[in-house]
């Protein structure tokens, strides 16, 4: 079977966080899989600037992986001669595999496989979430009902959780929509370095600061992820544990100049730092030595952040607007709304449990995440999408 991905960023363009993992991993395992070839059409898009690729013809990134970068050609995030010349790609294949529902990509790819009576899985990733469609909500409505909707007979819907599958079908109701977790790379997750808290403080700070819990976030610096949520949230749980330290993670998206400000009006210098964009080992140091992660975000489709957290042994506070519910009934987490008074409880009351007992939970839990389990499901669904294209061709 031969499997067209189609997105508008991949591999190494690691600048747009999560997606950009996910994608690559699931093309991975499912290349290892029997009988599954997987092309994937991008761009070299590498946010402000542009990935240093060849474009515009097929490579092997791996056994029965392709990659073809197609040249950017409008501020290095579109791409005229992806939008043109992508039908080739689609041709080629027996399933295409769409990942982004706003993308200018998105119109033109769902054309070319109706032409060539391709059956589509279109993954909006997050896109549909309360707080993303108020943000923009006509635009993206006019751009639902004029390019999306009309394709409705060729699409199946992914949805990465339950309640993104509810979201799915809210605004498109009679649709079929298959739900596919992201996942994990577990196994790498349990080969983390064990820090002291003052080597932890002085590998992110470069200062000799004291502290007795340390808490972290991490994801992209932009207002969904709610971090300004969780520094309010961390001034009040300062009155308990005068010592603790709040480090956030992540590439600036707009809000870091934000943030820098509610720290120093909160004047918080020495109690809460951005770290920046933090990638590999020191990724799995930093979430693995952490005694908690927050991240209070108003939008995840799925949140990778989350379970790499528990992979790595550490427990977490998610907000409700994820769907990460089953933390608590797993016990190596908190469920909660995003506001300040219900993440500031969830942290205290986590920052009191048994670090030991939450390491063994958090990790019990993640490993169903692992990728080999993921990449089979993906591969089932998409058999039932080609026999029933067959079947009604």
């Amino acid at each position: 079977m031969k499997i067209n991905l189609i997105i508008p960023s991949f591999y190494p363009a690691t600048v747009y966080g999560g997606p950009i993992f996910s994608t690559l991993h699931t093309s991975q395992e499912l290349a290892k899989l029997k009988d599954c070839e997987i092309y994937v059409s991008t761009t070299n898009a590498n946010m402000e600037t542009k990935l240093d690729v060849e474009t515009n013809s097929w490579k092997k990134f791996e056994d029965n992986l392709f990659v073809k970068y197609y040249n950017t050609t409008v501020k290095h995030t579109i791409s005229l001669p992806m939008f043109f010349l992508m039908w080739q790609d689609i041709k080629q294949a027996d399933v295409i595999h769409l990942q982004s529902v706003y993308n200018f990509s998105a119109p033109f790819a769902l054309l070319y496989a109706k032409i060539f009576k391709k059956p589509v899985l279109l993954s909006p990733r997050g896109q549909f979430g309360g707080w993303c469609l108020e943000n923009g909500s006509r635009f993206k409505q006019l751009w639902l009902d004029l390019l999306i909707k009309p394709f409705k007979k060729i699409i199946t819907w992914h949805a990465t959780a339950e309640q993104e599958k509810n979201e799915i079908l809210t605004i498109c109701p009679n649709t079929i929509v298959e739900v596919v977790s992201n996942g994990i790379e577990y196994d790498l997750f349990q080969k983390s370095s064990v820090l002291s808290k003052q080597t932890f403080m002085k590998k992110y700070t470069d200062k000799e600061i004291e502290t007795d819990n340390i808490i972290v976030s991490m994801g992209r610096l932009q207002k969904k992820k709610g971090f300004d949520i969780l520094i309010n949230s961390f001034v009040k749980v300062l009155e308990r544990y005068p010592k603790a330290t709040l480090f956030i993670a992540g590439q600036n998206e707009g809000e870091e100049n934000n943030l820098k400000q509610q720290v120093n009006e909160l004047k918080l210098a020495d109690k809460v730092f951005l770290v920046g964009a933090i990638n590999g080992q020191d990724k799995i140091d930093f979430l693995a030595n952490a005694d908690l992660f927050v991240l209070p975000s108003h939008n995840e489709n799925f949140g990778n952040v989350y379970v790499e957290s528990l992979a790595a042994g550490t427990p977490i506070v998610a907000s409700k607007n994820t769907p990460w519910s089953e933390v608590e009934e797993a016990d190596c987490g908190k469920w909660v709304n995003n506001s300040v008074k219900e993440t500031t409880q969830a942290i205290l009351e986590m920052l009191e449990k048994d670090r030991e007992k939450m390491r063994v939970n958090a990790k019990a839990l993640a490993k169903k995440y692992d990728w080999k389990n993921i990449a089979v499901q993906f591969k089932e669904v998409f058999e039932r999408m080609y026999e029933n294209a067959t079947v009604n061709k």
